[in-house]
């Protein structure tokens, strides 16, 4: 090896050297640094843990209400049914549009009125 070339080699060693020392100074910020985010993803893996369980139990709520609704809903057309009225379509009830709305098979129409009987003639009761 000819003096410029190790000249060169020990050049670039130092400044290799020196850039490890700037290197390893700046280590300990960077690992606080990664500390904090380890810390931040911790606690957004706990809120969404916790938002999780959250939505499912909202989920289960949901489920019940809407076979308490369901339980209501046949109430009240039996009810509906012995009083002889036909119940109002919901405006929140889902159907095809354009479609028109189907009855339920337990709902009766209601009958036609009837014409009213006119007084006989013969009828000495009736003037």
């Amino acid at each position: 090896m000819d003096p410029t070339s190790a000249a060169e080699a020990r050049e670039r060693v130092a400044k290799w050297i020196e850039e490890a020392r700037q290197i390893f100074g700046l280590l300990p910020e960077l690992m606080v640094g990664d500390h904090q985010a380890g810390e931040r993803a911790t606690a957004a893996q706990n809120e969404a843990e916790k938002l999780h369980k959250e939505v499912e139990d909202l989920k289960r709520e949901n489920h019940l209400l809407r076979l308490e609704k369901d339980e209501i809903a046949q109430a009240m057309a039996q009810i509906a049914a012995k009083l002889g009225i036909t119940p109002r379509r919901s405006p929140f009830e889902r159907g095809i549009p354009g479609e028109p709305p189907k009855l339920a098979d337990h709902v009766k129409l209601p009958e036609p009125p009837r014409p009213a009987e006119q007084p006989k003639a013969s009828d000495p009761a009736k003037p």
